[in-house]
């Protein structure tokens, strides 16, 4: 058996595996960053191969699947640059997380998964001609039901407290205030920062505890990025993707996001089986490696290629 090396880039942090005959090995690191340039990746590969030691000739095939490859980058070739700079001339795939995420959920089947971290998409695709993006937009314009869109959906509630428009998210802003002190510093913390949608993403504890506590303002705002990622999964379920599903991301660790929907799921599609995840984004990055040195994928450009 070949060895393959699996990395995911994401906002929230990255992983590499490498799977070889001699066994399997995983690293983390630092997570993705958005300079004004766009994705700051090629240093995360190259830190990620330097921790597991590997030189070039040492893997058959890498693929890597990263967050706002086809919205925050100008391709894949960075990517694609920094892997050949790290390990020679490999047969490399790079994709979008939406991709490694839906095939390591659904286990290589074809159907749609939801993907929601920091930002969140959703990819359904039939694994032949179509591979349907749904979202992934970024905080700014999209990424509904996401950590950053529950955290800036919690600090303008807190806001709003703090003006007086409201009265009932007292809980809120002080929850917020004790993470980042007055209000009024918070533009500053949160727009001066390359990575303010992990900024925002970092707030979803705080809401997710308040909600456990019986915070009505709490557990309407995760309520309402359930009703979104539904939406989100809803549409990429269209034909010809068939009515399988699943969702991976640690904000499905609150159960109120999940249980809504799957409520909200069933109100729009009523035929679609909704099952857990079988794998990770890794756990499909590893597998869509496996494929391209097997010569079984066929590139999906923007959203897959294959070099």
């Amino acid at each position: 058996m070949s060895a393959v090396l699996a990395v995911d880039l994401g906002g929230s942090g990255s992983r590499a595996r490498l799977v070889a005959p001699d066994g399997v090995r995983e690293v983390t690191g630092e997570r993705l960053r958005v300079s004004p340039a766009g994705l700051v990746a090629a240093p995360l590969v190259t830190s990620l191969v330097s921790q597991l030691g590997l030189r070039a000739g040492d893997v058959a095939a890498v693929c890597v699947g990263s967050s706002g490859i086809l919205t925050l980058s100008d391709g894949p070739q960075v990517v694609l640059d920094a892997v050949r700079s790290a390990l020679g001339e490999v047969r490399t795939v790079v994709a979008s997380d939406a991709v490694t995420s839906a095939v390591g959920a659904l286990g290589g089947r074809p159907g749609a998964v939801v993907l929601t971290g920091t930002g969140s998409t959703a990819l359904g695709t039939d694994l032949t001609g179509c591979w349907r993006k749904v979202d992934g937009w970024g905080h700014v314009l999209g990424d509904a039901g996401s950590g950053s869109w529950i955290g800036m959906r919690a600090l303008q509630a807190a806001l709003e407290q703090h003006d007086g428009r409201r009265a009932d998210a007292p809980a809120l802003l002080a929850s917020a205030v004790e993470r980042f002190g007055v209000p009024e510093t918070w533009p500053r913390q949160i727009y001066m920062r390359e990575d303010r949608a992990g900024v925002l993403a970092s707030v979803v504890t705080d809401v997710v505890a308040l909600a456990a506590d019986e915070d009505d303002v709490a557990a309407e705002i995760l309520a309402a990025a359930g009703r979104e990622l539904a939406r989100s999964l809803a549409a990429a379920l269209r034909p010809p993707v068939p009515p399988l599903a699943s969702w991976t991301g640690g904000i499905f660790g609150a159960a109120v996001v999940l249980e809504t929907m799957r409520e909200s799921l069933r109100e729009l599609r009523r035929d679609v089986v909704l099952e857990p995840p079988r794998g990770s984004s890794l756990d499909g990055a590893a597998l869509l490696a496996r494929q391209a040195l097997a010569g079984d994928l066929e590139p999906a450009e923007p959203l897959l290629t294959v070099h």
